[in-house]
């Protein structure tokens, strides 16, 4: 017997022996992983897998070895035995020894020719999932079908499930092409466990001491590995109540004052921070605390610093408010007292005698202006819905030219009106030239009493 047939015949006896080691090893694996059931991908850079395998349409290249082997091969204590380490992010380096027979076909059926192989695969992770982690890997390597061996190029896709952290299955799938012409291409199934391993976690919660801020305190993965007994999202080390939750440097604010309960002497009532989160005293029950109250005896507003607002006609209407502050009036007339639409009527009367024009004129003159004065304060005091201010002339021009005067002088003293604060919606202006006298127009006295405006209310 030569060499390579020994070492063909030592392999088989050796594959036919392995089921109970397989057995052995899929029993104590995950026992053996217990340690590490919160590792992580980055924390934890070594994965040991262990794998069942088949071989699927495996073919000579050899013209007339096409159909020499049988489609699938698994040997039931073939093994597929893989060690990775990641390398960054998402990438990974895997190492492959794989043991498995094929057997013949057409020729000499009954007999099987060992298959090894050993493979370098670079691997890549589709996601960052803790649980589903598909990814696809392409390498190369070296296989021998008993004393036969070629080098290979490998590409294949595969998903691990995790099952703990770090515990979990694993599948993949893989094609392998034989760079000799004697090599044998084909596809390589492989199904199994896994398990992730490596670094220092001295207080197992999952999070290696050289990423753990707390490496000797059982912690949280989303804190560094510090732990948070509240629950609060403050770790313990920098929380004043780490056993009562709250948002002020940990602790809770009952009263909603800006102040812990910690720190507040009447957790209950919400206070000021000055205070020691207490009520500041008020005296008069005005909403100012007497330390910014300048009248801290008296009810009064913010608008003056705690004190009263001015009232000189005390009709509760403060002067700052009050349109007409020396008379007692009613809110519902600004702080001025009610208007006697009678007064206003006869007011109006009387003052309107004195608002006269000259010869051909429009504009309004000195004394009209007081009088209009004290006729804008009546109107914008009345209750009256409007007001019609009529335009009037004398006989000494032509009926179209004294219309138009006419109609001049009423707007003329609208307008003033209204910019003395009358609303312009309560005035309504009208020209009578000379239809409607005043007195004879056959005097220069009866003239100038005719060269007038009238104001009358109405509702």
């Amino acid at each position: 017997m030569c060499f390579l047939d020994y070492i063909s015949f030592a392999i088989n006896q050796y594959l036919k022996n392995m089921k109970r080691l397989v057995f052995l090893l899929i029993v104590i694996l995950p026992l053996f992983t217990s340690q590490y059931l919160q590792a992580q991908d980055q924390f934890t850079p070594w994965t040991v897998s262990l794998s069942t395998n088949a071989v699927n349409n495996p073919v000579r290249k050899l013209p007339g070895d096409k159909g020499r082997f049988k489609t699938w091969n698994l040997d039931p204590a073939g093994f597929k035995l893989g060690v990775a380490r990641h390398i960054v992010n998402k990438l990974a380096f895997e190492a492959n020894l794989s043991l498995n027979s094929i057997k013949q076909n057409l020729i000499n059926i009954d007999q099987e020719l060992s298959y090894i192989s050993l493979d370098g695969m670079f691997k890549y992770n589709l996601t960052n999932s803790f649980i589903i982690n598909p990814y696809a890997t392409i390498g190369g390597g070296y296989t021998w079908l008993d004393e036969i061996g070629a080098g290979t190029v490998n590409a294949g896709v595969g998903i691990n499930l995790y099952i703990t952290y770090n515990f979990g299955v694993t599948a993949q799938t893989m094609y392998k092409h034989a760079f000799e012409d004697y090599g044998i291409p084909h596809f390589q199934h492989s199904a199994g466990i896994l398990f992730k391993f490596g670094g220092a976690d001295n207080d197992n919660d999952g999070i290696l001491n050289t990423q753990d801020e707390c490496p000797n305190i059982f912690g949280l993965a989303n804190l560094n590995g510090c732990p948070d007994k509240d629950g609060d999202g403050i770790i313990d080390s920098k929380d004043n109540c780490p056993d009562n939750a709250g948002t002020l440097n940990g602790c809770p604010d009952t009263d909603k004052d800006g102040v812990s309960d910690l720190y507040d002497k009447c957790p209950q009532i919400p206070g000021d921070k000055t205070n020691k989160g207490c009520p500041l005293k008020d005296t008069d029950k005005d909403g100012i605390p007497d330390k910014h109250d300048k009248c801290p005896k008296q009810k009064g507003t913010n608008v003056d610093n705690g004190c009263p607002l001015k009232d000189t006609d005390k009709d509760g209407i403060p002067d700052k408010y009050d349109k007409c502050p020396q008379q007692k009036g009613t809110n519902v007339d600004n702080g001025c007292p009610k208007p006697n639409n009678q007064n206003t009527t006869t007011a109006l009367k009387n003052l309107s005698k004195f608002i006269f024009f000259e010869y051909s004129k429009a504009e309004i003159n000195k004394n009209n202006k007081v009088n209009l004065d004290k006729i804008a304060g009546l109107i914008k005091q009345s209750n009256f819905k409007g007001f019609l201010i009529s335009g009037h002339t004398d006989n000494t021009a032509t009926d179209e030219v004294n219309l138009k005067l006419s109609i001049a002088r009423a707007k003329a003293v609208r307008d003033y009106l209204i910019s003395k604060g009358v609303k312009p919606e309560r005035l309504k202006e009208i020209g009578y030239g000379e239809e409607r006298p005043l007195d004879t127009s056959n005097t220069d006295e009866g003239r100038r009493k005719n060269r007038r405006v009238e104001i009358v209310p109405f509702n």
